[in-house]
């Protein structure tokens, strides 16, 4: 992951806000209002997103799905916080290099040249970190994932694995420490 400075941090924001704008003001000037409407309530939902997000107590971590759609990758990610907590007992160093893993071993299996997602959703059940993690797109090779997936990390748990060339999904539970 790419350390980032305050002024790359404001850059690719002011960059990412200067886009937007610029979309809703050319559907203006084409008089699509639901355009409009559409586009607001896109930014209104991701600001709420990246604002509980922000509040999640897990800095390595929370930085790496902020900042990680600012550079190339083969997928695009996307992520929802169900319950925004503050969360003391988790171990940030090892869930960010979990998913670091977990992203670049997708980065480097995920067909470049078709649109890829990747989706993950977070909730706290009681001292539990669940995330939900569903990929769609192609998969060029299934075989590394699975290994893996399959990997044992102390305090992690994978569920419900279901992997073929054209999606992913699974549940990871990490337990607090």
């Amino acid at each position: 992951m790419r350390e980032w400075n305050v002024i790359e941090v404001l850059r690719h924001a002011r960059h990412d806000w200067l886009n937007r704008l610029q979309l809703i003001k050319g559907y203006i000037a084409l008089g699509n209002l639901e355009k409009v409407d559409e586009i607001m309530n896109e930014i209104i939902h991701a600001a709420e997103q990246e604002s509980k997000l922000s509040n999640l107590t897990l800095s390595k971590f929370v930085s790496l799905l902020l900042t990680f759609n600012w550079e190339q990758h083969s997928f695009v990610l996307h992520y929802e916080v169900s319950s925004p907590r503050k969360l003391t007992n988790f171990n940030d160093e090892k869930i960010f290099q979990w998913f670091s893993n977990l992203f670049q071993i997708i980065d480097d299996y995920a067909d470049p040249i078709v649109q890829n997602d990747l989706y993950i959703e977070m909730n706290l059940e009681e001292d539990v970190l669940c995330f939900f993690i569903e990929f769609y797109g192609i998969i060029k090779e299934t075989e590394a994932i699975k290994q893996f997936l399959h990997k044992q990390t102390p305090s992690f748990s994978i569920n419900s694995v279901n992997i073929n060339p054209e999606a992913l999904s699974f549940e990871i539970k990490i337990h607090g420490e």
